[in-house]
């Protein structure tokens, strides 16, 4: 009878040692204070960053007259960088985007190639020259839910858009 309360015993301790250690990596501590993003996608956001295959450059905002604002944000990639990686890289960090009416990312080929428009920075690069070194256009539209990343094979001067929504 004593060994089989000690055995019963043990089993109880470990069950309880095997349900606190689970509610400990579900458990979110204080919401407000974190950052959700999906470690699979973080991964993979790190990794593009790490491997230089996308670079930030330079954010520009525009005030809109409704007293909201555009922002654009400018990123050099790789020349071989892959659609799916743009995608990956624009899903993981869509979240850190959500302010504002639009959100711009432009990828260029070439960071001394990379500029704003002189144009509002909605209307984009119309420009020869610039359309020679975009690779992808991320455009987020905070107030509707549109969000779609335009991918250029080549370039957005001499290649199709493939576009791709982004959830």
């Amino acid at each position: 009878m004593n060994q089989l309360t000690h055995l019963l015993t043990y089993a109880l301790i470990l069950s309880s040692l095997s349900c606190n250690k689970k509610q400990e990596t579900d458990e979110i501590p204080n919401a407000d204070s974190v950052k959700i993003i999906k470690p699979q996608q973080e991964k993979i956001t790190t990794n593009l960053m790490d491997k230089n295959l996308i670079k930030k450059i330079d954010s520009k905002q525009e005030i809109r007259n409704d007293g909201d604002y555009n922002q654009m944000t400018l990123f050099e990639v790789k020349e071989d960088i892959s659609l799916e990686q743009i995608k990956s890289y624009c899903s993981s960090v869509k979240p850190n985007y959500n302010n504002g009416y639009f959100q711009i990312l432009v990828f260029f080929k070439k960071p001394n190639s990379a500029r704003f428009p002189d144009n509002p920075l909605t209307a984009l690069h119309n420009d020869e020259k610039d359309s020679k070194n975009i690779k992808a256009v991320y455009t987020i539209n905070n107030i509707n839910g549109y969000s779609k990343l335009d991918y250029y094979e080549n370039n957005s001067f001499e290649s199709l858009a493939q576009s791709i929504e982004i959830q």
